[in-house]
């Protein structure tokens, strides 16, 4: 018969131990979050309707989001715009006509810089710095935000989610902002970047408003027309949130209650 032995643990191990225990409760909802890595954006969403979210990123220039306008406008069509606030701040009676024409308004961040490269702090005064200027010109509350360039980490997404935001990706990308052709920028939305990942309901497509994006233009009217042909219905983001069971990928499903970020 083997007697086995249980050896004391040493005061340093416990000592350990209790550090551990100590932060994961201090810290439970991120520090899971964190050390499974399933804190996600929104890229897309579980419909029953044939919805598809029509979305357009501004940062900089004036002669590309007036033109889209006025095909959203003909085509009767509604998207949500993700603003930069410097952007808003210096073009304000067009982003009053965004509003006034029933475009929903995201938030594009502050300054155009990586808020994964951030710490929480800074994250937030980025978004409260952004959401503060976007609200005072459109009057409207903002919950919706696309950091810029896509960026994120665990701490972006609790930090935004603490503020009370969603955090939306894409799961279609126009690239329109490389310049490739109006021909293109069709392709990459209606057959996608790899065959056969063309929009869908659900998706999320990504364009770009901006100055850097001259393409988009001439390629919407087209975009629009083949999926309105397919029976798609291109709305806002938070109309397709609204009508969505759940979201994709599944760690973009978070909580009703804020989650507490790391400092």
């Amino acid at each position: 018969m083997r007697i086995i032995i249980f050896k004391r643990p040493s005061w340093r191990n416990i000592v350990l131990w209790g550090i551990l225990l100590f932060v994961l409760v201090a810290y439970r909802e991120n520090a899971t979050s964190v050390f499974s890595g399933k804190l996600k954006p929104i890229y897309s969403a579980t419909v029953q309707t044939q919805s598809i979210g029509l979305t357009f990123d501004i940062s900089w220039g004036e002669k590309t989001a007036e033109p889209i306008l006025d095909i959203l406008k003909q085509e009767g069509v509604h998207a949500t715009f993700f603003l930069s606030s410097p952007w808003a701040d210096k073009h304000q009676p067009l982003v009053q006509r965004i509003v006034l024409e029933g475009h929903e308004i995201g938030s594009h961040g502050n300054r155009h810089i990586d808020l994964n490269t951030l710490g929480a702090l800074e994250i937030e005064n980025e978004i409260t710095t952004s959401q503060q200027v976007l609200e005072r010109i459109t009057g409207h509350s903002i919950r919706l935000i696309r950091t810029p360039n896509g960026a994120y980490n665990n701490k972006v997404i609790a930090t935004a989610h603490k503020l009370g935001y969603r955090v939306i990706q894409w799961s279609v990308d126009s690239l329109d902002w490389k310049r490739p052709g109006p021909g293109a920028v069709i392709n990459n939305v209606l057959n996608g970047i790899q065959p056969g990942h063309g929009a869908k309901p659900g998706d999320i497509i990504l364009f770009h408003a901006s100055d850097s994006a001259p393409d988009t233009v001439q390629a919407l009217p087209t975009v629009i027309k083949r999926l309105k042909d397919k029976g798609y219905s291109l709305i806002p983001v938070g109309k397709l949130l609204a009508e969505s069971s759940n979201t994709w990928p599944p760690e973009s499903n978070l909580k009703e209650e804020p989650i507490a970020p790391a400092n």
